[in-house]
């Protein structure tokens, strides 16, 4: 069975409009916390994550599933990255592999994704998902690399169908380019989404500024950068690590004030009584 790992759920957006008083003619200040739920494979590694000890993690040590190092030392450099951005977050880490996630999409309704007139139009939260397929290494042109990705294909479009059906828009974390070219499974993961993507509601969040060149043979061409994917040129370290968390908390700081600024207005209107 295709074992896809889901790493990082954005579950949904909390707004809390605070205080209070005055004559009815100024506009309530709003508090806004941003709830984010962490998902299977962390974003960071506990040993290298430059942010790791970087604030205390008092969700994640609360939380009874959050027993993965790497799960607690991604939700100190998630909190980190939003909190230098100005977002206040509740962060939560639990971990849930890949067969849970199928098992997920297959027990409800044999896997069949839901009616048209279940689609709700208006998000009200986000499901952010970081997938892998669970082999990162046979190239594409393998049939059971092959057969991986179309039940990648499949589970990704039926989940994010049942998330929009929940009101929750989903956002896929973009795949750190290999060394492994456009027939390696970084590839074919990254093609996965795009096929996804066609079929429902999917954006993409986490992109960042690395690419690796190919010569006319098709083998990367030496470079200082690829030093950061490691001895098998697959494993990307701390520097891309964070430079993907900060890309994500980049979005998300984007989305936090954008609705803050829609409470504000919001709450403005109502003060005033227009």
């Amino acid at each position: 069975m295709l074992k896809i790992i889901a790493a990082i759920g954005f579950v949904a957006l909390g707004v809390a409009a605070c205080g209070g008083g005055g004559d009815g003619n100024s506009a309530a200040p709003t508090t806004k916390t941003m709830k984010l739920s962490l998902y299977g494979q962390p974003l960071v590694k506990s040993a290298t994550s430059a942010h790791a000890q970087a604030i205390p993690i008092v969700s994640a040590a609360s939380s009874a599933t959050a027993t993965n190092t790497d799960a607690t030392a991604t939700v100190s450099a998630l909190q980190a990255a939003l909190i230098a951005r100005g977002v206040t977050a509740d962060v939560t880490a639990q971990v849930m592999d890949g067969t849970t996630l199928h098992q997920i999409v297959m027990g409800e309704n044999n896997g069949l994704p839901p009616t048209p007139d279940q689609f709700k139009t208006d998000p009200s939260g986000y499901l952010i998902v970081n997938f892998q397929l669970d082999d990162m290494v046979t190239p594409w042109s393998d049939p059971a690399q092959v057969a991986a990705v179309q039940q990648f294909v499949q589970d990704l479009t039926v989940f994010s169908q049942r998330a929009s059906v929940s009101g929750k828009l989903v956002y896929a974390v973009v795949p750190i380019q290999t060394c492994d070219g456009s027939g390696g499974a970084a590839y074919a993961l990254q093609s996965a989404i795009i096929q996804a993507s066609q079929k429902t509601l999917i954006g993409q969040i986490g992109a960042i500024p690395f690419n690796v060149a190919f010569g006319p043979d098709g083998k990367p061409l030496a470079s200082p950068d690829l030093v950061h994917l490691g001895a098998d040129c697959r494993t990307p370290d701390a520097y891309l690590l964070d430079m993907r968390t900060n890309a994500i908390a980049d979005y998300i700081a984007a989305l936090y004030k954008e609705s803050a600024g829609t409470a504000a207005a919001a709450s403005g209107a109502s003060a005033t009584g227009t």
